[in-house]
């Protein structure tokens, strides 16, 4: 079993972070795993799979995007309080 290196990251962090990749890797991955779904030239078991490893990517990018929305919540503190700001979005079209 996988033992914590680093006190500072959260535990479910510290112990995937070794073999997860990161992000922008996962995203990429994940992306091009769409792109074979959606190429329709898998066949049923093959696309289970693929689908599987897809919603682990998914989970694994949401994790990390809600890791780093609750830093920048944490160093947007002041004495006061928290600091509230509007959020946004950039259009991709």
């Amino acid at each position: 079993m996988a033992t914590r290196s680093k006190g500072s990251a959260a535990p479910a962090e510290a112990v995937s972070d070794a073999s997860a990749p990161r992000f922008e890797e996962a995203l990429a991955q994940l992306e091009a795993l769409v792109h074979k779904l959606e190429s329709g030239e898998l066949d049923l078991e093959q696309a289970l799979g693929t689908f599987e490893a897809g919603v682990a990517l998914a989970k694994l990018c949401s994790g990390r995007l809600e890791a780093a929305e609750l830093r920048i919540r944490k160093l947007e503190e002041s004495s006061t309080g928290p600091l509230e700001r509007a959020l946004e979005l950039g259009d991709d079209s």
